[in-house]
């Protein structure tokens, strides 16, 4: 929803690619970073009512099908309303609620079957201590994203809170705490360094005091993502956040052909200070039936190609596509009836063009209070377009089940803090554990600190990672993914322990995760 000033439309094409290191718009996409895992913005406003109100009251609604409420050039500029009151550019040929059965459903099976990686889902809570999951219509629809995930399987969500209303620290701080309370073991919410990921989208509006105090009120258990434009991306910003991103839906790579130099400038102060950055993008951008605002053009899917060559300049972790179904600013990709699966057509190609990452884990140093924690860089996570066989469900299983058969030298230790009220712990070397499962890819909790060392991995008696379980201090549930996909089957894990030295000589496992 941020809206930048752009440049006289009408700079040449030639110009604007030059200025952005690029000489072709459709510059091939082996120029954008890959592997790296494709996220899309997803609102959870779409009731019958909400579709009522973006159309008006004169809007045609007993047609069938629904016709466009408005008409555009063939880029999808210069709109005019069909219909008084109206403020859309786009519908399904019927309303679709998103309280209706499998409606969100659906929306997760066509996003994943284009190799989307996972939705960055838009909530809100209504800032109480007493709210349950029943109590605002975003978290009815939020619980079902989560839960229609785990029964496609394979699709990772991120929570982006809004603020949209700028609500106080306070009401964010309740509704954060109440989203972890609530959803804290969601296996299709995904974590990052053990934490369940949050985007503060729309964090720049607010001062540094307030950034800091919500920071401090969550960050210990959540994954805390920044909303930053150019100027408000300072170092003191960059301290508070885990990692960041920016929201610019009406980036233009034509108009402003600088704007790939300034997101490569704030990929860079991220990275340079040791956090994870998740660059932006878009299809186009039209806001001028919405608030009488301005007009990015598709250009049948030359905006993307440019956007993703032009802003892989930054060296993203992500992306964060903006958006799955923002129909009011005409930055959608779900398939409705104007532009069809033309835009999902196109972002479907570039990811499916990148090619799957070698599966390693990678040391990432934060600079935070938080520690070191040692995970597989969100680079690893291969990406395919268009899975030939998928994992239904992700099942976390806990280090006392039977199915784990350890060696001597490992011990219960007993703590709130581990997942399921307990991990084991070894101090021999050679120790290992072995787990049998069914599935395609797997995570591994674990309790790190100081003290601890490592552990080889194996798949199948083949050596697939080593897991370095040192951290800066004593942290809880940290996660590392597998980050290749295995044939659907059944498979052994087995990992077996590394003393370093004598002061560097403890290994935990405390769950695993398979899908």
């Amino acid at each position: 929803m941020n809206k930048a000033t752009y440049k006289i439309m009408g700079i040449i094409i030639t110009i604007a690619l030059a200025l952005g290191g690029f000489t072709n718009v459709q510059a091939g996409s082996d120029l954008a970073v890959t592997g790296k895992p494709v996220y899309a913005y997803y609102y959870l406003w779409w009731s019958t009512q909400h579709w009522k109100d973006k159309l008006g009251s004169n809007y045609p609604y007993s047609s069938s099908p629904l016709p466009l409420p408005a008409g555009t050039d063939a880029d999808g500029c210069n709109a005019v309303s069909n219909y008084a009151g109206n403020q859309l550019l786009d519908v399904p040929t019927r309303l679709v609620s998103q309280d209706d059965p499998g409606a969100i459903e659906a929306d997760i099976r066509t996003a994943k079957s284009a190799g989307i990686s996972g939705f960055w889902l838009n909530w809100v809570g209504n800032g109480t201590t007493s709210q349950t999951r029943t109590t605002v219509t975003y978290t009815r629809r939020l619980s079902e994203a989560f839960a229609a995930s785990v029964r496609v399987g394979g699709f990772r969500n991120w929570v982006s809170y809004k603020v949209a209303s700028t609500p106080s620290t306070t009401a964010i701080i309740n509704d954060l705490n109440f989203l972890y309370r609530e959803f804290q073991n969601e296996a299709g919410w995904e974590r990052i360094d053990g934490k369940p990921v949050v985007t503060f989208t729309g964090s720049r509006k607010y001062s540094d005091a307030d950034v800091l105090r919500v920071s401090n009120a969550v960050r210990d258990r959540i994954f805390l993502v920044g909303d930053e434009t150019r100027s408000t991306l300072t170092s003191t910003r960059i301290a508070i956040f885990d990692a960041i991103t920016y929201y610019w839906s009406s980036q233009d790579p034509f108009g402003n052909p600088q704007s790939f130099s300034q997101i490569k400038e704030m990929g860079d102060k991220v990275h340079a200070a040791g956090k994870r950055w998740f660059a932006p993008l878009n299809p186009g951008y039209n806001s001028q039936l919405l608030d009488g605002g301005t007009c990015i053009p598709r250009r049948n899917g030359d905006t993307i190609r440019s956007l993703w060559n032009g802003n892989a300049g930054s060296n993203p972790d992500g992306w964060g596509f903006i958006s799955w179904n923002e129909i009011a600013e005409n930055t959608h990709i779900k398939p409705l009836q104007k532009w069809g699966n033309s835009s999902l057509n196109v972002l479907a190609s570039l990811i499916g063009a990148a090619p799957a990452a070698v599966p390693t884990a990678t040391r990432v140093t934060l600079p935070s209070p938080t520690a070191t924690l040692i995970v597989p860089t969100v680079a690893n996570t291969p990406i395919a377009a268009t899975p030939t066989a998928a994992s239904t469900s992700a099942q976390t299983v806990d280090d006392k089940n039977s199915a784990f058969v350890y060696s001597s030298g490992w011990q219960t230790v007993s703590t709130t803090r581990a997942y399921g009220g307990s991990y084991k712990e070894t101090t021999q070397d050679g120790a290992t554990v072995t787990f049998p499962f069914t599935g395609q890819s797997f995570s591994l909790i674990y309790k790190g600190g100081i003290t601890f060392s490592k552990f080889d991995i194996y798949v199948d008696n083949a050596l697939v990672g080593t897991l370095d379980q040192k951290l800066g201090a004593a942290t809880y549930q940290v996660r590392w993914d597998y980050p290749g996909q295995l044939v659907l089957g059944n498979h052994t894990l087995k990992l077996v322990f590394k003393v370093t030295s004598a002061t560097v000589n403890r290994g935990s496992l405390d769950a695993v995760i398979i899908r």
